[in-house]
């Protein structure tokens, strides 16, 4: 929980900051250009604990001096959903005007009010601004550390009350905003011990420089890279275990191919090679071409089987629309990644609707509708339980985190008047064309299916379901689990992720070996005379979700998260994903097999 008195605000301000949020665009703003002596635009965002980035409150929740009237500013639905809280501050700023220690603000504390920012002090509190386009994070304060002959004196406790800026520009634009990072006396007050009428004064100063070097299209760009810690020294390794990993991926997938082409040729040239005559005969033998009667019979619960597909199939649609989006640069702007991901899932809700209407049809599924309902919900359905209850536990923390609630009126009417009713389009669409597909074409598998299933032998341990999923979860993610470290690193860390060109490449990689390694799995229980090919599949591909999930339990262990808050967004919001990626991955696998099956058995002598 954090500590700190909420600021109060009038019916008009609240009422003109719920116009704002309901105004706000999925673009973020472009930088622009000042003439000498116009003001710039300084934000005060938001406040967390080092340690939790997600515990976010607003910055004047904690009794610093404020505005007499707190106006919120432009803000994007990506910063809003992440927390973002842009208000005017104290800090008057205009372009290459100079600006000396100015004392802006005198207040009185109460001794609850030193107390909040000595308990903000010892959790390492940051806090968030913004110079125009450009943000700034700094420590709420420091602690002194006593050295060994005053080891029985307490700490004492420093807060930050003097804020010296310095401004780079390139002739009319800002490129640069700054505060000194190396604290001193000067830019501290000692507020160890509270006593009556103390008074607090915060102070500020400007300093302008010129950065011609700086262009800016780069400023926010440099800016974002300047502030992250311990800077980039490790990128060399960085790369060399992101090659390592891909020459591994790419020994494994030549492997698994060279095998299923060997394989699958060998058994189809034996087979085509056989005279009608002889026929019979082979029907004695063992293998994938027994099951030519049965491969294709509609597996149990083909709705939700369907339904998963489909969404499936959007989820990895909108998350290389993401990728690609990044490799353009684009999503150095705070919240851009999320508004891309919302458009782009809106808008993709077409495309799951067609591929889920579509093979429900040829299963020869009668509850279309349900089939498109169902796949509508089939992420968003566990996204808006995790998310409600989220909400729920950040509302009474009166964190940030919290969606305003005309951001949550928005999202709602996104989802009903865009998201379902194109989904709902692309099933209707889908399933009249494997309507018409049909009628002209007649079946669309290759083979027929006898009226009662052929009995499946038992198997050994290491064709069970649980095995092969181990192994066909454990191979893919060894593609992915180098890059997961960067990006948990900017989800739940101070880091901004910027090598989508990398993350495109191991995406694809993920991609290959999962459908590959799939379908050679799937080989090998056909071959076990096991035509349940269906749901295993899918299960096959989203097997890697586990291994994602556990690798999520562990990169918490490495770090310092605390509180009831923290942890249930950290472990909710990595099981949502963890269930996105299973859609994702188990869709991928799921066609793969699809094809690579029709292929066989529409190349057999079998009728």
């Amino acid at each position: 929980m954090f500590w700190g008195v909420r600021p109060s605000h009038s019916q008009g301000v609240r009422r003109q900051m719920c116009m704002a949020w309901v105004a706000m665009l999925l673009v973020s703003q472009v930088g622009a250009a000042y003439e000498d002596d116009a003001e710039i635009q300084v934000s005060m965002n938001k406040v967390w604990p080092y340690s939790n980035p997600t515990e976010t409150y607003e910055y004047y929740s904690f009794p610093f001096c404020q505005p007499k009237i707190v106006m919120p500013h432009f803000m994007t639905m990506g910063q809003v959903l992440r927390g973002d809280r842009l208000v005017n501050s104290i800090y008057p700023m205009h372009m290459n005007r100079q600006v000396s220690r100015t004392v802006v603000c005198s207040r009185q504390m109460t001794e609850q009010d030193i107390e909040s920012f000595k308990a903000a002090i010892d959790q390492n509190y940051m806090f968030e601004l913004f110079v125009g386009d450009l943000p700034i994070d700094r420590p709420f304060g420091v602690k002194s550390s006593m050295s060994v002959d005053q080891a029985n004196e307490p700490e004492r406790y420093f807060l930050v009350n003097y804020l010296d800026f310095i401004i780079g520009h390139n002739e009319k634009e800002v490129v640069s905003a700054n505060v000194t990072r190396e604290l001193n006396l000067e830019h501290l007050v000692d507020i160890t011990e509270w006593k009556e009428g103390m008074v607090i004064q915060f102070s500020y100063s400007v300093q302008w420089t010129s950065l011609p070097h700086i262009s800016p299209s780069q400023a926010l760009e440099l800016q974002l890279k300047a502030t992250m810690p311990h800077g980039h020294s490790n990128m060399d390794i960085h790369w060399l275990a992101i090659i390592n990993s891909f020459v591994l991926m790419l020994l494994i997938l030549s492997l698994f191919l060279l095998i299923i082409i060997r394989v699958v040729r060998s058994d189809l040239s034996r087979y085509l090679q056989i005279p009608d005559e002889e026929l019979n005969a082979v029907e004695e033998e063992t293998g994938w071409k027994l099951l030519h009667a049965d491969i294709f019979r509609a597996p149990k619960h083909r709705l939700f089987l369907c339904s998963a597909v489909g969404a499936g199939i959007q989820i990895t649609v909108m998350v290389v629309v993401v990728v690609l989006v990044g490799c353009l640069g684009t999503f150095y702007q705070r919240g851009a990644v999320v508004s891309v991901a919302v458009i782009s899932y809106m808008v993709t809700s077409i495309l799951g609707g067609y591929v889920s209407a579509s093979l429900y049809q040829k299963m020869g599924g009668e509850k279309w509708a349900w089939n498109i309902f169902m796949t509508a919900l089939a992420f968003m359905g566990p996204g808006f339980a995790v998310w409600s209850f989220l909400n729920t536990v950040a509302i009474v923390y009166g964190s940030t985190a919290a969606f305003p609630f005309p951001t949550i009126l928005l999202i709602l009417a996104m989802w009903a008047c865009v998201t379902f009713p194109l989904t709902v389009l692309g099933g209707i669409v889908g399933r009249h064309q494997s309507l018409k597909k049909a009628q002209a074409e007649g079946s669309p598998f290759p083979c027929k299916t006898n009226k009662l299933a052929r009995e499946i032998p038992s198997c050994r341990w290491y064709q069970s379901p649980v095995t092969q999923m181990f192994a066909s979860g454990f191979l893919p993610f060894s593609a992915i689990y180098i890059e997961l470290h960067y990006i948990f690193n900017s989800v739940w860390g101070p880091r901004v992720y910027f090598l989508y060109g990398i993350l495109l490449l191991a995406f694809c990689m993920l991609l290959l070996v999962a459908g590959t390694v799939t379908v050679l799995f799937t080989y090998f229980h056909l071959n076990a005379e096991d035509h349940r090919w269906w749901w295993r599949s899918f299960g096959t591909g989203g097997a890697v979700a586990a291994f994602f999930y556990a690798y999520c339990i562990y990169f918490f262990l490495q770090t310092t998260m605390t509180g009831f808050m923290q942890c249930s967004f950290f472990f909710l919001y990595s099981l949502l994903a963890a269930h996105g990626i299973a859609l994702m991955l188990g869709g991928v696998s799921f066609y793969c097999t699809y094809f690579f099956v029709i292929y066989i058995y529409s190349r057999i002598k079998a009728e």
